[in-house]
């Protein structure tokens, strides 16, 4: 018979011989990445981006944001993917993106509100000559 193979594994063990392929033990890849979690980041990032760019649209970027995240949280308990991290990035992203819009457009409304408040129309009633100008003469 010969010198036995001190590597070979016995016979009727059910496991093929090392080195071998082996179609029932197949090796899979990492789990895929869930797209609500990718969604949500791009949401966020793209909410805090466009606060120079359009300052009303980053509201509504920053809530969509904030869903997605919420979203793809919850499936992430119950399914075997990835992206957690994904998901926490997109949920911070977009409330600070939904944040700062707030803080813009209140800004920008006090100031106008401001200007509108400390403006004259001409021709009012209340104007009164300054110490340069005579209600007589002319302005010119």
């Amino acid at each position: 018979m010969g010198p036995e193979d001190p590597y070979s594994r016995p016979p009727g063990s059910g496991m093929p011989p090392y080195n071998q392929y082996d179609p029932y033990h197949q090796q899979y890849g990492p789990a895929p990445n869930n797209g609500k979690a990718i969604a949500a980041l791009v949401l966020g990032i793209s909410s805090i981006v466009s606060i120079m760019i359009f300052p009303g649209i980053g509201v509504i970027l920053g809530i969509l944001a904030i869903i997605f995240a919420v979203i793809a949280m919850k499936e992430l308990r119950h399914r075997y993917q990835q992206g957690r991290g994904l998901a926490i990035g997109g949920l911070v992203c977009g409330i600070i993106g939904f944040v700062i819009h707030i803080l813009v457009v209140l800004f920008i409304v006090v100031i106008i509100g401001a200007s509108l408040a400390s403006y004259s129309p001409v021709g009012s009633d209340d104007w009164e000559p300054t110490i340069e100008q005579n209600g007589d003469t002319d302005f010119y």
